[in-house]
């Protein structure tokens, strides 16, 4: 069992109704609850010392998978192939070798019934106009279009291959390697950039074991992190969190993107319903 540490998140219990309208208010608080996310997990990773991120690997599948279970059940999977392929003594010790998987849906789109796919949040061209009577102007007919939302793919953070790992390979290591370099064992005196070339050559090798990953070059990515490049005003590892986590501007979309399940960090309420908080837990041998 991995050692989890919680990250925290606010969200607010309300029934009012969204408006049809996106307010600079919204957008305002969005991008705060972005960074507050983002800003969490740094510091809870640097207080807790787990082992920063190295790798960014983007995972697609070969099938348009829209069960998030499906998604985290693939991510149980290959946790444990990671750490018994290259932490092997320290299952449960993220000080040691660290794993933080995400999920992402790719665009939602509108399906047309004139054969075309148009992608939402996009200006949307198609040849149903109609004329609105009232207000005497043109608009597009979407009566027969169909909302499809998005499949999911996979971003996973790990923490680097140690070198004592694959000077001492075991024996899902060595017959790994025999895969990857026609070799069981590396060279003592290998070259720095091969060895990186090797590492993210395994981890794509790995991960393409999954039945659910697809065995195409485009199907497993794999990215270094480097101080120089970053996103969001977010650099070096900082910059992964940063990437990861772009699509979480409020409570729903963080539970949905955060595989806690899996990761080293899992996401926790830092406040409680009023519904819920003002419910009385009776035990079993307590009267009414």
């Amino acid at each position: 069992m991995n050692k989890v540490t919680p990250v925290v998140f606010s969200y607010e219990d309300t029934t009012t109704n969204r408006s049809s309208t996106i307010t600079l208010n919204q957008v305002k608080e969005w991008k705060f609850n972005l960074f507050q996310l983002r800003s969490n997990i740094i510091n809870q990773i640097e207080y807790s010392k787990i082992q920063l991120p190295e790798y960014h690997i983007i995972l697609s599948y070969h099938q348009n998978i829209k069960n998030r279970s499906v998604i985290t059940s693939n991510h149980r999977y290959l946790r444990h192939s990671f750490y018994e392929t290259f932490a092997p003594k320290h299952k449960s010790n993220p000080s040691v070798f660290s794993l933080f998987f995400f999920i992402e849906r790719y665009k939602t789109r509108l399906l047309s019934s004139d054969g075309n796919t148009y992608y939402l949040f996009n200006r949307i061209k198609t040849d149903n106009k109609v004329t609105d009577t009232i207000t005497n102007t043109v608009e597009y007919d979407l009566y027969d279009s169909e909302v499809v939302r998005g499949s999911f793919h996979s971003h996973i953070l790990t923490s680097s291959i140690s070198s004592e790992v694959l000077s001492k390979p075991n024996k899902k290591l060595r017959k790994l390697l025999l895969e990857v370099t026609g070799n069981e064992y590396l060279p003592n005196n290998i070259d720095k950039a091969l060895l990186s070339e090797v590492k993210k050559s395994l981890i794509t090798a790995l991960c393409k074991k999954s039945d659910l990953v697809g065995n195409s070059g485009a199907a497993v990515k794999v990215v270094t992190q480097s101080p120089t490049y970053g996103y969001d005003g977010f650099y070096g590892w900082k910059g992964l969190i940063a990437y990861t986590t772009k699509t979480c501007y409020n409570a729903d979309m963080m539970v949905e993107v955060v595989d806690g399940d899996n990761s080293c960090i899992t996401l926790r309420p830092s406040t409680i319903p009023i519904q819920q908080a003002n419910k009385r837990v009776v035990l079993p041998d307590e009267q009414i």
